[in-house]
């Protein structure tokens, strides 16, 4: 019994262990908005579609500062590479790609995000279509 107490708290802690760079898209519609949700008038609805990265971090205070560097690649198969000071040991950084703009690149097919500490990588994610192209 004992043993099998012991062995579900090592699994509670394994368990709850955070990468410390996490990244996710989403889809962005009209029913994103507050004023949808609340029923308030909005321009905005009409036109409102696109997709955000949101990315998070949670990485020890002795590392900072970091630099949180997005490589996105777009649809229209243009890259575009975007960087964020990072300050503080916690918090979220969200891309977003909304109306004309993501019509024009035609979405967002992949990405990579990566921390850099003095220009050295230390935590990356990368999407699961992410490849590094091969420069010919």
């Amino acid at each position: 019994m004992r043993l099998l107490f012991l062995s579900a708290v090592a699994l509670l802690f394994v368990g709850c262990h955070r990468a410390p760079l996490q990244c996710r898209t989403e889809a962005l519609y009209p029913d994103y908005l507050a004023s949808t949700n609340v029923g308030t008038p909005d321009p905005c609805n009409a036109c409102f579609l696109g997709q955000q990265v949101v990315m998070q971090w949670n990485v020890p205070h002795p590392c900072l500062p970091l630099e949180l560097v997005l490589h996105v690649r777009y649809g229209s198969r243009e890259d575009a590479i975007f960087s964020w000071p990072i300050t503080r040991s916690r918090g979220h950084h969200i891309y977003r790609l909304i109306n004309d703009e993501y019509w024009c690149r035609e979405g967002i097919v992949s990405f990579k995000a990566v921390l850099y500490q003095d220009g050295e990588p230390l935590y990356d994610w990368k999407h699961s279509l992410w490849v590094d192209l091969i420069q010919i």
